[in-house]
């Protein structure tokens, strides 16, 4: 159980569920009640600080997860000469140092503030209170957004898409897949052709999967930054990617163990056994377990992105309605 390949997904589990954990409820929440934000200046920054924390990690797992497989499958000799667990132990911990880093200026200019006018006294309503980067510090988080966009996405994006090229045209040009103790291990009783098309189909559903979940949230952030006169069709583009690209925030923390984990065989022979064993221990145990809000759309009243997806918040405005895990298969 403990290798290199097991570190990293669990680093991978930890983020994703931190995502789900931190990030869902909020985000949940916000859609039955957009508005005024309940839980404190406190909250606001820990919710905040974490979400970018685990976005970045994720990413930054799965480039460090690309580069060992790249060089596992297709530098086996000069990988085994360097590859141990300790060095896998440091990758993962620089990854998360990196994430911790990279993401405190959320945790620094996340406000709690008044974000509406009343047109009809000209003072800010009370029920506009949101958790999200007050248009001020536009500048200050232009550079981060840029930052953030290339580093996490861009860079990760190229990385992963050249390294699996190369792996796709190993694997293509080989006559069976690659079977040793650092590459997960294909059954032994399987087709090689046929172990070598799962995995390339793997490869390409890793590729897809990434660029669909993290292209629109980058987008619809950069959006918020560039676009000066917001048009009625600029905003109707903005709040449809802002709420696709939330969804496909999400879809990201979930779709990791589907394509790193349930394609594996060994995995789904280790999950049932597991099963299995949880289903007699609660049948020998004997034990039964049993286990209105209004939605307001706020989003034409500010920078079209709350401080859940990181988006900035623009100045006030006036109210205008009430409205690869296991190579193996």
């Amino acid at each position: 159980m403990h290798t290199a390949t097991n570190y990293y997904l669990v680093s991978l589990a930890v983020s994703d569920l931190m995502t789900l954990i931190i990030a869902w409820p909020s985000e949940l929440y916000s859609i039955w009640e957009a508005y005024p934000w309940r839980f404190g200046k406190e909250f606001c920054v820990l919710k905040s600080y974490i979400q970018e924390i685990t976005a970045y990690a994720s990413v930054l797992t799965i480039t460090a997860f690309t580069m060992e497989r790249y060089a596992a499958i297709c530098h086996p000799m000069r990988f085994q000469s360097f590859s141990n667990l300790s060095r896998s132990i440091k990758v993962i911990i620089t990854v998360w140092i990196v994430a911790f880093c990279c993401a405190l200026p959320y945790a620094l200019y996340g406000k709690v503030f008044y974000a509406v006018i009343d047109p009809n006294t000209g003072q800010l309503l009370e029920n506009s209170l949101v958790c999200n980067i007050p248009y001020e510090l536009h500048d200050k988080m232009r550079y981060m957004f840029q930052v953030s966009a290339f580093v996490f996405f861009l860079l990760p994006m190229t990385i992963i898409l050249v390294m699996y090229l190369l792996i796709g045209i190993t694997l293509c040009r080989s006559d069976m897949v690659l079977d040793n103790k650092s590459i997960a291990k294909s059954s032994t009783a399987a087709d090689p052709v046929k172990s070598r098309k799962s995995v390339l189909k793997m490869l390409v559903a890793v590729v897809i999967a990434f660029f669909l979940c993290w292209a629109p949230f980058h987008s619809q952030r950069l959006m918020t930054l560039y676009v000066e006169l917001w048009t009625p069709e600029l905003h109707n583009t903005q709040t449809t990617l802002f709420y696709i690209s939330g969804v496909l925030y999400f879809v990201s923390a979930t779709v990791n163990p589907i394509l790193y984990n349930l394609m594996s065989k060994r995995f789904r022979q280790a999950f049932k056994r597991t099963l299995c064993k949880c289903c007699k221990k609660e049948s020998s145990s004997d034990v039964n377990l049993f286990g209105n809000g209004t939605h307001k759309d706020f989003s034409s009243h500010y920078a079209y992105g709350r401080i859940s997806r990181h988006g900035i918040i623009h100045q006030s405005t006036t109210i205008k309605d009430a409205s690869l895990a296991d190579m193996s298969v």
